[in-house]
């Protein structure tokens, strides 16, 4: 296991939203991720229009308080607009070299498919990665077959960037995904659809070590 950064990225669990498969407001599901522990929640709501993403990174943010950071996925101005922590790339996203020019203390994260991808991803001076789908999974279809365990470690091992697995995570498979070298794992089924945030936060928890 990689020991816990102190930068910027220190968090193990990266929550990604998506109302569609919550049965919680968002706002509402953002308060009590916070009060379970979560420190990095990522805003992917890919389908709002500017304003109304706006106004709900806004709340989330306020909502959220100091302790769990707020990242955007692909929106750097409605991140930069709403004060989030950082701004997360898809794989033909921004930069951080463009991200640097407005907010340099920003969090800058990509998600990535293969090993290449994520060599040319630590080059350009992201501070994490997201690698998936490593189990198969609803979300990561299109993306073609699950990538599995041996290309994650093979991925950690190659670059020195913090590397956070995705697609089909539970607390069982996270352990897995962290005895081959991850950071730590970032799930949006498995919290979105929970019965109980706070006990699946805290199953994660003891899977991960720390949140």
């Amino acid at each position: 296991m990689k020991t816990r950064q102190k930068g910027k990225v220190y968090f193990r669990l990266l929550v990604i939203t998506d109302r569609k498969l919550s049965s919680n407001n968002l706002t509402i599901l953002a308060k009590k991720l916070s009060e379970a522990g979560v420190e990095a929640i990522q805003l992917r709501e890919k389908d709002l229009p500017a304003g109304e993403f706006l106004k709900l990174a806004r709340r989330i943010k306020s909502i959220a308080g100091r302790k769990t950071k707020i990242i955007i996925n692909d929106r750097l101005d409605i991140a930069l607009l709403a004060g989030a922590n950082g701004i997360h790339s898809p794989v033909n996203g921004i930069s951080p070299a463009h991200v640097k020019q407005f907010e340099r203390k920003m969090i800058c994260g990509k998600s990535v498919h293969s090993l290449s991808d994520a060599v040319s991803a630590e080059k350009e001076g992201f501070d994490y990665l997201i690698l998936g789908p490593i189990y198969r999974t609803p979300a990561k279809i299109r993306y073609g077959p699950p990538l599995g365990l041996e290309m994650l470690k093979r991925v950690c091992k190659k670059v020195k960037i913090p590397v956070f697995a995705v697609g089909g995570i539970n607390p069982a498979r996270a352990v897995k995904c962290i005895e081959r070298g991850a950071h730590g794992v970032a799930v949006i089924r498995e919290v979105m659809t929970s019965k109980n945030i706070r006990k699946t936060i805290k199953d994660f928890k003891s899977a991960l070590g720390s949140l």
